[in-house]
């Protein structure tokens, strides 16, 4: 594949390393390994710097993928926040929960807690099951009514907001209202949420650090509000009040307005969120954790270019990718992802395979031998493994995947991408000679249009 980036260079390593992956592998799979999933909010494609192509330094980002493995086609399951969330936790289609956009910043909005949803099962209840200490520690945009809340759906310890954005510093929702807790409840932290959430989830290593533990460390950044740890002494959002406006100013929630390619408020956001995933990185190597500790980083969907006006022309980076959050084309879903787990993956490890956010729960299954759930049963997994990739550099069965946001609907089968629109018109891209989705081949590949079109009306019939 043809991916027009910076990450070209290390794909040679692959095929030199690809065949001494059978080789040396032999360490067997740990008893009982921690796993960790590392969630960054709106992370572009192309926000990253060093392999990934972007302006910001992130060299913790870059070290993980170094010494692990980096995904060239790695894609959340919605184009926006709580879609994806939902598929990480539960290894299903988020429209099976219900839950195909963002979730609203309601008190009453349940959820993943609904009466719908009463029989789903998180990754955090089967893992509790099998003596697994679990926390999550940031945001968790799956319900903010009360029968919602992480501690009802396997989670022992929750810190975090719960809704989808939050003022990184008074810690109150979009609405002006409170919304960080300790569990269910409400329980203040002081100091830039970026860096809070990295201290709760370096303080729960070295806590937990005798016992198997699942963390799930769910950043809130780059979300907006756009600030800095240094923004603090600016105003903040109080209770009550609402910073939804689009406007950007002086003391804007959407920071002063910049015209470069990407604002320095976003480039000094994703600089903090990689500090924090190397001060996380860097407490499992000090506790020798490192070589039972499954680290996979990735992000809720793509990131935004324009928001909702042009007096932001530019927020994000989707590096050579088409649209950005919200949409079904590629920058709206394949977002960066690297999986780390020394002496298990082999470093510099390089995959193309078309992976995708639900397949993170299958793998951890995998990885414990555990039993799955009925294919066909209420928590039948729709994710498939990826330890077959991340342990021997193998390639996955051939599938089908799916997007679908409202009216928007997208389908993937092999290289080719095919995408309806609100108005039902169609497009056809082939992804291996056209990432950037330029070239439409809807008219030149009539055959491969109606193929597509009735794997996803059998797909939404099964939902």
């Amino acid at each position: 594949m043809n991916l027009k980036i910076s990450l070209l260079p290390i794909l040679v390593l692959v095929v030199a390393c690809t065949s001494e992956v059978k080789e040396e592998k032999s360490s067997p799979l740990k008893s009982k390994p921690n796993i960790i999933f590392i969630l960054a909010d709106d992370l572009g494609y192309g926000d990253l710097g060093g392999y990934f192509g972007g302006e910001a330094h992130t060299p913790n980002i870059n070290r993980m993928a170094r010494e692990g493995m980096l995904f060239t086609d790695f894609h959340s399951n919605g184009p926006m926040c709580s879609p994806t969330r939902a598929a990480l936790l539960t290894g299903r289609y988020p429209q099976r929960l219900g839950i195909e956009s963002a979730l609203p910043t309601d008190w009453e909005d349940e959820g993943i807690g609904s009466e719908e949803n009463k029989k789903e099962k998180t990754i955090a209840s089967y893992l509790k099951s099998e003596g697994y200490s679990t926390a999550i520690f940031g945001k968790w945009h799956l319900g903010k009514a009360p029968n919602a809340n992480p501690v009802l759906h396997g989670f022992d310890e929750f810190r975090g907001l719960t809704c989808g954005s939050g003022d990184y510093f008074s810690k109150m929702d979009r609405n002006g209202f409170k919304d960080w807790w300790h569990n269910d409840q409400l329980e203040f932290q002081d100091g830039y949420a970026t860096q809070v959430i990295t201290e709760n989830a370096t303080k729960y290593i070295e806590e937990n650090k005798s016992n198997p533990f699942f963390m799930y460390v769910a950043y809130s950044a780059i979300h907006f509000p756009w600030q800095t740890a240094d923004d603090g002494d600016k105003e903040v959002v109080r209770e009550g009040e609402d910073y939804t406006s689009i406007y950007p100013g002086p003391q804007s929630k959407l920071g002063p307005y910049q015209p470069a390619e990407v604002p320095p408020v976003v480039v000094n956001m994703v600089e903090e969120l990689d500090h924090g995933v190397g001060q996380i990185l860097e407490v499992i190597r000090k506790q020798g954790l490192a070589e039972n500790t499954f680290v996979f980083f990735t992000s809720d969907n793509g990131g935004y270019l324009n928001y909702a006006d042009e007096v932001w022309p530019v927020v994000g980076s989707n590096g050579p990718l088409r649209g950005q959050k919200t949409q079904v084309y590629e920058g709206g879903h394949r977002v960066p992802a690297v999986a780390w787990w020394p002496g298990m993956i082999q470093p510099l490890s390089v995959t193309d395979e078309t992976t995708m956010t639900f397949d993170l729960m299958p793998t951890v299954f995998d990885i414990l031998e555990m039993k799955k759930p009925r294919e066909n049963g209420p928590n039948g997994l729709d994710g498939v493994s990826l330890l077959p990739i991340l342990t021997e550099g193998d390639q996955l069965a051939e599938r089908t995947l799916y997007w679908r946001m409202d009216t928007e609907k997208a389908v993937r089968d092999r290289e080719w991408k095919l995408i309806i629109n609100e108005d039902n018109s169609t497009e056809l891209y082939n992804l291996k000679n056209d990432i950037g989705e330029e070239n439409d081949l809807v008219n030149q590949f009539p055959e491969q249009v109606v193929l597509m079109k009735e794997k996803l009306a059998a797909w939404e019939k099964g939902l």
